[in-house]
């Protein structure tokens, strides 16, 4: 006899309470599947008294697939539907465990009442419980209700492109207002023919990182090329976000959508000039032998490419690109560098186009300025090391104060952590695990400098 899975409440409230990360992301959702309705308008009023949110959509028009959630139901309608689970009403609960649904969908309308036990339906005339077609939310006596500025930076953020593009969020009487260039140009195409769109642009204060969209919803921003001169948006609806929606899933999808972006931009954008001084360059030179001869001791020398660009790099590392002429023909023979071969697929069509890009699988030193929001010294996948030039921690470290002990010392600490980054497995490693790795690299770089 085979039974199916069966939940009960205390699921649905771990799922509500535990799912998402504030009750932030209750707006999010709720707002989600007003778009998904088709309404380009929603209202939404907060106050610790009550929340409502109302939209000028479709309406509920089906109660089970309504009160379904985990069965990918909302993924099959396509084009831009945001939800995919049908469980972002469950956030709702969040803010209060009575979630009233008044809805009419143009030829009947229904009350629905959720709460962590139960759905309570009753049907009426279709202006019987809200006077247009849409659907609208209200949570008496809500709780964890966050502050309106906070509510408005966040829905600002997460909504802004689809603001721009010409949707309407009412927030307490005043709409929200968006600065992201709407503007969207095709980028580039994945295998299988999945276009790539977005908004880059060379910017002088640009840190070469994107913000990442998927169906023109935010997701997260991400860090592509520290060391080029660009900003912007990127969209792609083929990424799938986690089931909280504020991370991607890193599938084939998003490798192959990290790779062709890393090329777009390196094509694209210049690399900033940067003026280092001596004290710099003697510390960066000693932090890249210190890393090199750890990452092939370790045996974790990362496969990723850089694609050549606009900037100045022969190939990935500059300290092995600089071997001379004569050390090259001498090997050419027996040792030839390896090729990473990529297949993609050309603006024109979808036949799949070979390239090939030299790499000798080393890492590239970025300088960049950063900031305290960063570590001193951090790694971008798949092969770049950032030197953060105006975090206080690493100007502290190259002080030319002898007091303080070789530049290389203080900075080890620093290094050591970047270097278990480049791990694959550290992102499994618990607390525990992640400084005893740390420590066994503070330990390796000490012994090699016979300091130990």
């Amino acid at each position: 006899m085979k039974l199916e899975h069966k939940a009960g409440p205390d699921a649905v409230r771990e799922l509500a309470l535990r799912l998402y990360p504030t009750s932030l992301e209750s707006f999010r959702e709720a707002i989600s599947n007003s778009f998904d309705e088709g309404s380009r308008k929603v209202e939404i009023q907060v106050s610790l008294n009550e929340v409502v949110m109302e939209d000028y959509g479709e309406g509920i028009d089906d109660v089970e697939r309504f009160r379904s959630y985990g069965q990918y139901s909302k993924a099959k309608v396509g084009g831009e539907t945001i939800g995919m689970k049908g469980m972002g009403k469950l956030s709702l609960l969040r803010l209060g465990e009575n979630v009233e649904f008044r809805t009419n969908n143009g030829e009947f309308g229904m009350d629905i009442m959720m709460t962590p036990d139960e759905f309570e339906v009753n049907h009426g005339g279709k202006d019987k419980y809200l006077q247009h077609r849409g659907t609208q939310i209200i949570i008496l006596k809500p709780q964890d209700v966050p502050p309106i500025d906070e509510v408005a930076r966040y829905l600002d953020k997460v909504f802004g492109l689809r603001i721009a593009m010409g949707a309407e969020l009412i927030l307490n009487g005043v709409s929200l207002s968006s600065k992201i260039d709407a503007t969207e140009h095709f980028l580039f195409r994945l295998k299988g023919g999945v276009d790539v769109t977005g908004n880059l642009k060379q910017s002088k204060t640009g840190r070469g990182t994107v913000d990442v969209y998927c169906k023109h919803v935010f997701v997260r921003s991400l860090l592509i090329d520290p060391g080029r001169l660009f900003s912007g948006w990127v969209n792609c609806n083929e990424l799938v976000p986690t089931t909280s929606r504020n991370e991607i899933v890193e599938d084939n999808a998003y490798k192959d959508f990290i790779d062709h972006l890393r090329e777009y931009v390196a094509k694209k954008f210049p690399k900033k000039e940067e003026n280092l001084t001596k004290d710099e360059l003697l510390a960066g030179k000693e932090l890249d032998n210190m890393l090199k001869n750890y990452l092939k001791d370790m045996k974790l020398l990362p496969e990723g490419k850089l694609p050549m660009g606009k900037g100045t790099e022969p190939e990935l590392n500059k300290q092995e690109g600089k071997r001379k002429e004569k050390q090259k023909e001498e090997k050419e023979d027996e040792e030839k560098e390896p090729e990473y071969v990529k297949e993609h697929t050309s603006p024109k069509t979808n036949k799949p186009i070979k390239r090939t890009t030299k790499t000798n699988y080393g890492v590239l030193w970025i300088d960049q300025d950063a900031g305290n929001d960063k570590d001193p010294l951090f790694f971008v996948a798949p092969n770049m090391c950032v030197r953060n030039r105006n975090n206080d921690l690493y100007q502290f470290s190259l002080r030319s104060k002898p007091a303080l002990g070789p530049r290389w010392l203080r900075l080890t600490p620093y290094l050591a952590r970047l270097a278990i980054s480049i791990n694959p497995h550290s992102k499994k490693w618990n607390h525990d695990e992640l400084y005893h790795e740390m420590d066994q690299a503070i330990r390796y770089f000490l012994k090699k400098r016979e300091e130990l």
